[in-house]
């Protein structure tokens, strides 16, 4: 009686892994996946440290390699850096003859900042830089520059 018990937990316990291999189809995705995630590792190897977040492995088909990116000036870098990221990328069960980079920006994931109006000087401000002008020599820049602040802030 224990012993259909301990199959059926030994069946369970096989890895993800294990379960994708198992069948024909789902062998084939995981080889594609684990072909991607190893042009991936590679593609970080290569490209600058400033461009590896924004840059990633999207596809692999018929020796095209598809790398997108978070916008147009990463793209045009690795573009530019393309002979040398396939002949990185070219390995001896897969062989890159071309790359394809597209832009594919994601939306923010902060919050729209709000704005705020900014609080006006109250009374007492006001008067002391009225105060402050009034002190001032009447050719001084400081002193237009703070008699053109109380003007708009009273109005």
């Amino acid at each position: 009686m224990l012993t259909p018990f301990l199959e059926l937990f030994k069946l369970m316990a096989k890895s993800l892994q294990e379960h994708l291999v198992s069948t024909e189809g789902l062998a084939r995705l995981a080889a594609h996946a684990q072909r991607l995630l190893a042009f991936q590792r590679t593609l970080e190897t290569v490209l600058p440290e400033p461009l590896r977040p924004h840059a990633r492995v999207a596809n692999f088909r018929l020796g095209k390699i598809f790398i997108h990116t978070s916008n147009s000036a990463v793209a045009a870098k690795v573009r530019q850096l393309g002979p040398r990221i396939a002949s990185a990328l070219t390995s001896s069960t897969a062989k890159v003859t071309e790359i394809g980079v597209s832009v594919q920006a994601h939306p923010s994931i902060r919050p729209k900042e709000t704005y705020q109006r900014p609080v006006l000087p109250g009374n007492q401000q006001k008067q002391g830089l009225t105060l402050l002008a009034q002190n001032l020599p009447s050719e001084s820049a400081l002193k237009r520059a703070i008699d053109r602040l109380i003007k708009t802030v009273t109005e």
